[in-house]
């Protein structure tokens, strides 16, 4: 199929962006990308600390607990309007980045799916919150927070990723935060401000949408067009297995936080929410790494497989080793963490904390052997297959400790969870033969 494969003048690169691709120097296009996503991330893990002291402190556990659980339910949606193509797309649009006409026709038909997933999903959201009574009570909270869906959806992450040029994210990403803190101190004066607060989250995600697109449009040139049929049958080919994996994924991580607001209460998602905040903020130190290097071993698994093998050990062990040293200290300083960052009224959140410690070094390990191992060397299946398994353990769990231990048991949960996930990809991308094969 010709949508699958770039011609011949994109796939061949030129000697110097070639030579750029295969090696990680300080001039590279991917060191450049690191630096400028750590950039982001640790403007990301510096801001928090000024509004999350304060917000869990204005909010209490309780109402802490209810807006991250109406956060929770809206992520589904976002996850349902994604549908895979922060993969699927960044993958194409990093092979065929030489091809304006064919990146136009990618972008179109990725947008036009998510336009029609959009009202889909806001249909089925209008009748869950208007007609079930838990979400109805709090049907102002939901609504507002819709506004996060309408911004994901097209907040066009893919073609930045995909092209390798993260500075512009970063620039945009950093000025809506910027904007949402001050906004924050202006307008968060109470424990009714709980709508306001969603309300802004989704405005930042909105103003990053907005943005990012005219970038798309000025600065690359891509032309919106009415996609072929085929065109749009062909994306769906290509994500839907990578969409069963994300909503699996959100199975065992969204679903975490909404299973224990509905069978426990708001205060014990509070007091997960403060600890995974905090255990968050040491994760998404990696995330840099994970964005940057997975367009780059996309592109090197099509040229020089195991130039792009070495790459990621090389990754994975320099990430993997700051990320288990980070996970010991905040395990035996879970308690001065929780009360400076979040008070006196979270000490629940230490024992919570301590468990899943360890969280940020394990998710590593299933990225780096499973979203850039096993999807771009061709193994979507056994991806895909650890992923759904993965999110029944969780949901089981889920059932069996939260009703009686509450946050603990929704933390036990997803460790035993990510563990599991986590052999399960160092085992498929290790393993010689695929599913299909067996």
């Amino acid at each position: 199929m010709e949508t699958t494969r770039s011609s011949k003048s994109g796939s061949v690169v030129g000697e110097k962006v070639r030579g750029d691709f295969f090696k990680f120097s300080l001039k590279s296009k991917l060191f450049q990308n690191v630096v400028s996503l750590s950039f982001l991330q640790l403007l990301n893990n510096l801001l928090p600390l000024i509004t999350f002291p304060y917000l869990v402190r204005v909010f209490g556990p309780e109402k802490f607990g209810l807006v991250n659980f109406v956060t929770a339910f809206v992520a589904y949606f976002s996850m349902i309007t994604d549908f895979g193509f922060n993969f699927s797309a960044t993958q194409q649009i990093s092979i065929c980045r030489n091809e304006k006409e064919r990146l136009s026709i990618i972008a179109s038909a990725v947008y036009s799916i998510k336009i029609l997933l959009l009202l889909l999903c806001f249909i089925t959201f209008w009748v869950l919150v208007t007609f079930i009574p838990k979400f109805s009570v709090e049907k102002e909270l939901f609504f507002f927070s819709f506004l996060i869906v309408l911004g994901t959806t097209f907040t066009p992450v893919w073609f930045f990723q995909g092209l390798e040029e993260m500075k512009q994210l970063v620039a945009v990403s950093t000025i809506s935060k910027i904007l949402m803190i001050i906004a924050i101190f202006i307008f968060i004066k109470s424990k009714t401000d709980d709508g306001t607060y969603v309300m802004l989250i989704g405005l930042s995600f909105v103003f990053n949408a907005i943005v990012l697109t005219g970038m798309m449009k000025k600065y690359y040139e891509v032309r919106f067009l009415f996609p072929s049929m085929k065109e749009i049958f062909f994306q769906l080919k290509e994500s839907y297995l990578l969409f069963i994996s994300s909503a699996s994924i959100s199975l065992y991580t969204t679903t975490n936080i909404f299973l224990l607001g509905l069978l426990s209460n708001h205060a014990e998602v509070g007091y997960f929410a403060a600890a995974d905040k905090i255990r968050l903020g040491t994760q998404s130190l990696a995330s840099p790494i994970s964005q940057a290097l997975y367009p780059r071993i996309a592109f090197l698994a099509q040229n020089d497989e195991n130039k792009s093998r070495q790459l990621l050990m090389k990754f994975t062990l320099l990430g993997g080793g700051v990320l288990l040293v980070a996970g010991i200290v905040i395990f035996f300083f879970a308690q001065p963490l929780v009360l400076l960052l979040a008070g006196n009224n979270y000490s629940k959140s230490i024992y919570v904390l301590q468990i899943i410690a360890l969280l940020p070094f394990i998710i590593y390990l299933s990225n780096m052997f499973g979203i850039q191992g096993l999807l771009n060397f061709g193994k979507k299946k056994e991806f895909t297959a650890v992923i759904i398994l993965g999110s029944a353990i969780s949901i089981v769990l889920s059932f069996l400790f939260v009703p009686l231990h509450g946050s603990i048991g929704s933390a036990f949960s997803i460790l035993a969870t990510e563990i599991f996930v986590t052999l399960g990809m160092i085992y498929f991308y290790f393993r010689k033969k695929n599913l299909h094969e067996v």
